[in-house]
């Protein structure tokens, strides 16, 4: 089964903290339990990354972040706040959230069924990992 993985990331190699700031997604495509291609995808689309005010966003339904993303089924991420987790979640996109710091090396453990979701790591406010 082919699926697209969207990962969090500030330089392209390690998981950033908040998925709103940060400047790129790196997208994994996958068949079975192999990484096919690897995309980077510069975050220009959410309203953190636009200058946007913070609460804007939240109240809003993320549709920026889910456009963004609506060719993948699943972000990883370290950490995220419930209202995106569910906005993402209501438009198909599965959020793990994780200690894994290494983006490559987290959708290994995903794909090999490996990689816990740590949902203590949702945050609210300003309280990001």
């Amino acid at each position: 089964m082919e699926k697209k993985i969207a990962v969090a990331s500030d330089d392209g190699i390690y998981i950033t903290g908040h998925v709103g700031r940060c400047e790129m997604f790196i997208i994994f495509d996958t068949k079975e339990d192999k990484i096919m291609n690897i995309e980077k995808r510069i975050n220009n689309f959410t309203n953190h990354r636009l200058g946007g005010h913070h609460d804007h966003e939240h109240r809003g339904k993320h549709h920026r972040i889910i456009e963004g993303l609506k060719d993948c089924s699943v972000l990883i991420c370290s950490g995220a706040g419930p209202g995106l987790i569910n906005d993402l979640e209501n438009n198909g996109i599965n959020v793990v959230l994780t200690a894994e710091t290494q983006a490559e090396r987290a959708v290994e453990l995903y794909l090999q069924g490996k990689l816990l979701n740590d949902t203590s790591r949702s945050c609210s406010g300003d309280k990001h990992h």
